[in-house]
């Protein structure tokens, strides 16, 4: 649909300047040169406004349009074995797929890698997140994450 209208977008520039170039012709109004410089200026602007703020959003690792951050929290603290979450961050790493880092804070540490393999699954079918990377703490013992603001001494 986006490739359709950008060959429709160019198509009116092309029959303006088209038109102008007649209209100058027969009325010598060269006037109509920049006019129609300043509209195409304009129409070009307007139609790469997206593609200028996603490209910046990306530069900036910004989280994209399309997550829900709020949701992804929730998720996590559904799962039973998740008691606290911090340090999570999502961001795009192309214009096509995100990336997804976060600590769980659980009571055991997992035996196995089903917790893992849930979420990586849950990610990419529930928030179209392609790449995680989970960090699992345990609450036992004394060891504090520098980056649960909530918890450590900083």
């Amino acid at each position: 649909m986006a490739d359709s209208l950008a060959l429709i977008t160019d198509a009116g520039v092309s029959l303006g300047v088209v038109i102008a170039g007649i209209a100058i012709m027969f009325t010598g109004w060269l006037w109509l040169d920049p006019v129609l410089s300043l509209v195409i200026v304009a129409v070009i602007l307007v139609s790469t406004w997206g593609l200028h703020k996603d490209s910046v959003n990306l530069s900036m690792d910004a989280v994209p349009s399309d997550v829900n951050v709020s949701e992804i929290k929730k998720y996590f603290l559904s799962l039973t074995e998740v008691r606290e979450i911090h340090a999570l961050h999502v961001w795009a790493i192309s214009t096509t797929e995100n990336a997804l880092t976060v600590h769980l804070l659980c009571e055991t540490m997992p035996t196995n890698n089903d917790l893992l393999e849930k979420i990586e699954d849950d990610m990419h079918h529930l928030f179209s997140i392609e790449h995680s990377t989970v960090q699992i703490e345990s609450t036992s013992g004394n060891y504090v994450c520098i980056l649960n603001h909530d918890k450590a001494k900083i």
